[in-house]
């Protein structure tokens, strides 16, 4: 497999790595232009980018570069001594040019988990960025989860919404859609979520203000002292509108808002 086809399948996977490439190599060195490296941020690397030497300090700035969800350029001096030159890193190899490498940090699409069937998720899951995206969508109706319905989701899932809510297991910094029919399966899910401390980006309950008031005391009351600050009830961006098209589209406005951390 060559190296755009294992990029190209860890993209499909849904997996968080770094992208290396040589860039522009200059002098008596080893490595050549174009040459690309996989860093997983587990450290393991697929590909080279020509040196061993090289590539150490690559994974190392890689996997800090990972951490902080940042691209980037960074220059190596190959020469024995280090250079005292800006911008330039050395290596402490014994060789006599430098090396421009280029990182590119893939992140994970956010997975989105739909509880609920109905216009309003229908509209949802018709609007996310799929390429930002993961979708999920719940239903304890066998005959709405279908492809018609829901042609573009990742996963249609048939289950019992407080069973389903228990077990599964969620990426962190997931986002969190309940549009139940009915208000105690919307509480099981919310309760299940912060019981389980499943460190989401953003939960989001659609109901009354007579709803959101009960439900927030059971939590309270069930869970004891728990942060809520990623927890919104009103659902949406109050920018107007109240068909399932306009609704969705203040979900989706809300849910950019948090990832991009403006005040609510």
């Amino acid at each position: 497999m060559d190296i755009i086809k294992k990029i190209y399948h860890l993209r499909e996977a849904n997996k968080r790595f770094i992208v290396t490439t040589m860039v522009e190599s200059s002098g008596d060195t080893p490595v050549k232009t174009g040459l690309k490296m996989i860093i997983h941020d587990d450290g393991k690397t697929w590909g080279t980018i020509g040196d061993v030497n090289l590539e150490m300090l690559v994974i190392k700035d890689g996997l800090e570069m990972l951490r902080q969800a940042e691209n980037g350029l960074k220059t190596y001096n190959l020469n024995k001594k280090s250079s005292k030159q800006e911008h330039k890193i050395g290596t402490e190899m014994q060789y006599n040019g430098s090396a421009m490498v280029y990182f590119e940090c893939i992140n994970p699409r956010y997975e989105v988990y739909i509880f609920g069937n109905g216009h309003i998720a229908q509209e949802l899951s018709r609007i996310l960025n799929k390429q930002k995206y993961r979708v999920f969508v719940i239903d304890d109706r066998k005959e709405f989860i279908n492809e018609k319905l829901y042609p573009q989701v990742d996963e249609r899932i048939f289950a019992d919404y407080s069973k389903y809510s228990k077990h599964f297991e969620p990426a962190r910094n997931s986002y969190f859609i309940i549009l139940t029919c009915d208000c105690k399966y919307n509480y099981e899910i919310l309760k299940n979520i912060y019981q389980r401390e499943l460190n989401a980006k953003y939960v989001c309950m659609l109901g009354s203000k007579v709803e959101a008031t009960a439900s927030l005391k059971k939590l309270k009351s069930k869970i004891g002292k728990v942060d809520l600050e990623n927890l919104y009830f009103q659902v949406g961006l109050g920018i107007g509108g109240d068909t399932p098209s306009e609704i969705a589209l203040m979900i989706a406005a809300e849910m950019q808002m948090v990832e991009y951390g403006k005040d609510k």
